[in-house]
């Protein structure tokens, strides 16, 4: 680790814990202090940027350029994370308008609606309006789905809708510390808990009741809520980021694994003593460095 990735460890905060997120009293200031504390981020970027509602679908989005942005047949269709609780298009932004400074590339985000107010399937059933109108309005468009944490869980599920569908998919995937296994059954659950400042698993039970909030009364093995557990072939090329003190790393070695037996490309980079998205810290020499090899990784595909 860097210094200063080892200075910013010792200042993070932990997210609100789950009971603060489902109780409605206090829902509404959780989402504030995390919201907050990504907006703070957007601080250390040090290139100029412009963000533009739109709507694809029905569904509030929101565009992202930069001083970069050349004019392309390549787009990012982007799925944020916040645990499906919290987070936007605007709050994370931190996370995806470095690779649209690094590539020239625009991107769009979905504003999904968030959960409680409303629960699965809706935020994937949104995230395919958003895609399919996308590709409606520009055809001739080659698109990379990038997704973040509980994210990386809503875009996984309707790319493989897609699949079964035959619509037409992205032509890469980038996945960054995916939350894929509402069961929590991965190792690092367990072994890495403790370790991530953001968050605790607890054995996998923190996994469990918030997958339980967001798909109440279904099957936490059905692929549509855990992605893990679905069939991967006939993806397109993956690449997958995740630290070394994330609990989810266990998620992201799964995934990588499970997409290679598919006979799917993967690529999957794991990032020394660092911590769930530490990507949005765009002052960190870490991130810096993944940002720039999820720009090689489009411009390879």
């Amino acid at each position: 680790m860097s210094v200063t990735a080892r200075q910013r460890l010792q200042s993070l905060r932990a997210y609100p814990t789950l009971d603060t997120w489902m109780n409605p009293l206090t829902r509404g200031l959780a989402r504030h202090f995390a919201h907050q504390d990504w907006l703070k981020a957007q601080e250390q970027l040090d290139f100029t940027y412009r963000m533009s509602d739109c709507d694809l679908g029905g569904v509030s989005c929101v565009r992202y350029e930069t001083e970069k942005t050349r004019e392309s047949d390549r787009i990012i269709f982007y799925v944020h994370g916040g645990g499906g609780v919290s987070g936007s298009p605007r709050a994370n932004a931190s996370m995806i308008l470095p690779v649209c400074q690094l590539t020239g590339l625009e991107a769009v985000g979905v504003d999904y609606t968030l959960v409680p107010e409303a629960r699965f399937p809706t935020q994937i059933e949104e995230i395919d309006r958003a895609y399919k109108a996308l590709i409606a309005e520009r055809p001739e468009a080659r698109v990379t789905l990038f997704a973040d944490s509980m994210g990386g869980s809503f875009a996984l599920a309707a790319l493989m809708k897609w699949r079964d569908e035959g619509a037409a998919l992205p032509e890469s995937v980038v996945m960054i510390s995916p939350a894929l296994d509402g069961e929590g059954a991965s190792d690092t659950q367990t072994t890495v808990d403790g370790h991530d400042p953001y968050m605790r698993s607890h054995g996998g039970r923190h996994c469990r009741r918030l997958f339980n909030y967001y798909a109440p009364d279904e099957n936490l093995k059905d692929p549509r809520v855990s992605p893990i557990y679905g069939d991967f072939r006939g993806l397109p090329p993956v690449l997958i980021h995740v630290g070394t003190r994330e609990i989810l790393l266990g998620d992201s070695a799964r995934l990588s694994e499970a997409v290679r037996r598919a006979g799917v490309d993967t690529t999957l980079r794991v990032f020394d003593g660092m911590y769930h998205l530490f990507h949005m810290h765009w002052d960190l020499p870490e991130a810096k460095a993944a940002h720039q090899d999820i720009a090689d990784f489009l411009r390879e595909a």
